[in-house]
Parts: structure tokens; C-alpha cells; sequence
């Protein structure tokens, strides 16, 4: 009984150091509009050749979007995580394939991250191969890799 319990406190701990080992910085905004705009603004620096590190440059940490109070909207104070989901998988010939989605388009404004909402950037053996939804899901099929 004693080992379970000691595994989950471990995986709890592990993800605790990894989520706040990262540098999260806290930025205000006028409105959440202006937010998605400098995301996306981001996302279209993002350039086929680019590597890992070049797009994590680009994207920046972690970030705390903070948004007054607007009429009758409720003031934000929300964790983005940049990128909010990723995958490391490889293809047939073993090259080592990295999806990075980052937060872009909120659909339900329902609170929770799905990716959907976000844009996936491909990345192939270190290179960024492309990006969008229509690229990675083209992409995924014709490498033949389970998404």
C-alpha cells in the first residue's frame, strides 16, 4: 500500500519542480484582444528552418495575462504556458518529431486549454517544418505517425 502512494507523491513532486522551475512572467493588458493579437503576432515569426530554441525564444516562458475589469466582463488573471501542450514522437526512419502547440484562438471561453484553441508547430530533427492545424494534421498523416 505504502508504494502507491509513495509513487504518486513522487509524480506530484517531479511535476511541481518542472511547472515551477519554469520563469513565468506576468504581463497586463488592456483587454484579452490585445493579448491574442500579440500571440499571433508571435506565431507568424515563426519561420520553417527555426529550431527548438529559436521558437521557445520567440514565444517567450510562461506568461500571467492579466485583464481589468471591462462592463460587465470579469477581470482576468490567467496561466498560459507557452507552449500549453506537447508530443515528442518519431517517424518511420526514427527522425525525432516535436508539436508544440501554442494558445491562439479561444473557441468555448469556457477557462480550459484545448488544442483546438491552439496553433501546432511542427518540428522536425531540431527544424521547424511548419505550422497551423491543416499543416500538422497533413503532416501527421502523410509521415504516417498516430496523433
Amino acid at each position: 500500500m505504502k508504494r502507491p502512494i509513495t509513487f504518486a507523491i513522487y509524480i506530484l513532486l517531479m511535476f511541481s519542480v518542472n511547472l515551477f522551475s519554469q520563469e513565468t512572467t506576468e504581463k497586463n493588458y488592456n483587454t484579452f484582444s490585445e493579448f491574442l493579437t500579440e500571440q499571433n503576432t508571435k506565431i507568424s515569426r515563426i519561420e520553417n528552418g527555426f529550431s527548438l530554441l529559436q521558437v521557445k525564444e520567440i514565444m517567450g516562458a510562461f506568461i500571467i495575462v492579466k485583464v481589468p475589469k471591462i462592463g460587465k466582463m470579469k477581470p482576468l488573471s490567467q496561466l498560459f504556458k507557452q507552449p500549453e501542450f506537447t508530443k515528442e514522437t518519431t517517424d518511420k526512419a526514427k527522425n525525432i518529431i516535436n508539436i508544440l502547440w501554442y494558445f491562439s484562438t479561444p473557441k468555448d471561453q469556457d477557462g480550459l486549454m484545448s488544442r483546438s484553441e491552439c496553433t501546432p508547430v511542427v518540428i522536425k530533427n531540431d527544424s521547424v517544418v511548419g505550422k497551423g492545424t491543416k499543416f500538422y494534421l497533413n503532416f501527421m498523416k502523410k509521415e504516417q505517425i498516430r496523433f
